[in-house]
């Protein structure tokens, strides 16, 4: 089960780090998404409490950040992001149903030949396609960042070693470059920053320091992540979605089947930044502690001040500089919902604020299964009811 800080820890961030890895490694070989994905969910918060025994304990880090949102990619990938739903945004929008109806007209209404492109056969057609790129966006950060994570906590848990000359060996493990390349450089800056916020002497200093290793982190992340993010969104015009709804009509015979997509490619390019505005807006939420969710399309809001005492004001240079990258007004949380997740920019302004406003909240390290579901799931039974 999930502990709080400093009352033990379980999963990856217990035993020895030949363990921890062993286990991380376990995870990510499973064929089974559903059941991966609930593995993840829980590795990353047993992660969470590791790190926060080196980083403090009054402050979330980015593992805990992430139990959430894998919780969050578990709906869509056990296909729980209901149809009808995604139906009724359709038939509630006029531009995307007139262009819908437009490819009808365009598709040859030679009696047999005609294909009908229903909305609710949209929706029903793209829920696999979302599962599939979720499911891949999860195991691959999961695979790429749950090692460095269990490696941090099992090289600096003894105070004694949380010295620049120990991260070192360390950081010399991390790819050279930026992470659209390949690399890991604002990992290397986030696991420095995280080192630095072990000896801070302040409670602010402390939280700065981890809220700019969390946005680096969570900045190399959403980068990997871009074409699953991209291909989840623009699934309703994926050739896998094509070709599933021209299934079992001329449309499927190869002869045919470029014109039909070739069509639909061509309401993509007059609907694309609609359908994901939309998405974004009606569709994508969070899951947070207690059942609680977030809408990412709306912006945030908190009891109180918008952000905790430690975090506003801003005092760390490069931290101030990272976000304003990405958000100009750092006393506000006016205009940070997302206007479309598929845009970096736009999902990391969205980041910065949730972040920020939330990291200093104990309830992100609460448990996101309870403990009948956890048995159940490292038994390797996925549990029953919901999750």
């Amino acid at each position: 089960m999930t502990h709080s800080p400093g009352t033990g820890l379980s999963g990856p961030a217990s035993g020895t780090l030949e363990s921890a890895l062993a286990e991380i490694g376990r995870i990510t070989r499973l064929e089974d998404a559903t059941l991966r994905n609930l593995l993840i969910t829980q590795a990353y918060g047993d992660l969470s409490h590791g790190l926060a025994t080196v980083t403090g304990t009054g402050n979330a880090n980015w593992s805990s950040f992430a139990a959430w949102a894998s919780k969050t990619a578990g709906h869509s990938i056990r296909g729980e992001d209901v149809p009808r739903e995604v139906t009724q945004v359709l038939r509630d929008e006029g531009h995307l149903e007139a262009c819908l109806a437009t490819l009808n007209r365009r598709i040859p209404a030679l009696l047999w030949l005609k294909v009908s492109l229903d909305p609710f056969d949209v929706a029903r057609a793209v829920m696999g396609e979302v599962s599939e790129q979720v499911a891949a966006g999860n195991l691959k950060v999961f695979a790429e960042l749950a090692p460095l994570f269990a490696r941090f906590f099992h090289a600096f848990s003894d105070q004694q070693r949380r010295t620049p000359e120990a991260l070192q060996p360390f950081v010399a493990m991390l790819r050279p470059g930026p992470a659209s390349s390949d690399g890991q450089d604002s990992l290397r800056l986030a696991f420095t920053s995280y080192l630095a916020a072990s000896r801070a002497t302040t409670s602010k200093e402390r939280a700065e320091r981890v809220l700019y290793g969390n946005l680096l982190i969570g900045l190399h992340e959403q980068t990997r992540l871009q074409p699953n993010i991209q291909g989840g969104i623009d699934a309703p015009f994926s050739p896998k979605v094509c070709r599933t709804l021209a299934a079992g009509s001329i449309w499927a015979l190869p002869a045919f089947h470029s014109l039909f997509t070739w069509q639909v490619k061509l309401v993509f390019l007059a609907t694309r930044e609609a359908w994901e505005r939309i998405v974004t807006r009606h569709l994508m939420r969070l899951a947070l502690p207690h059942g609680a969710s977030v809408p990412l399309g709306q912006d945030l809001e908190v009891a109180g001040r918008p952000f905790p005492p430690d975090l506003d004001p801003l005092h760390h240079p490069p931290l101030i500089a990272l976000i304003r990258t990405y958000d100009a007004n750092l006393g506000t949380l006016k205009g940070s919902g997302a206007r479309n997740w598929t845009d970096l920019g736009n999902r990391m302004a969205f980041i910065a604020d949730l972040f920020r406003s939330s990291q200093c909240d104990p309830s992100m390290f609460g448990a996101p299964f309870t403990p009948a579901q956890i048995a159940s799931f490292r038994s390797g039974k996925v549990p029953i009811g919901p999750l």
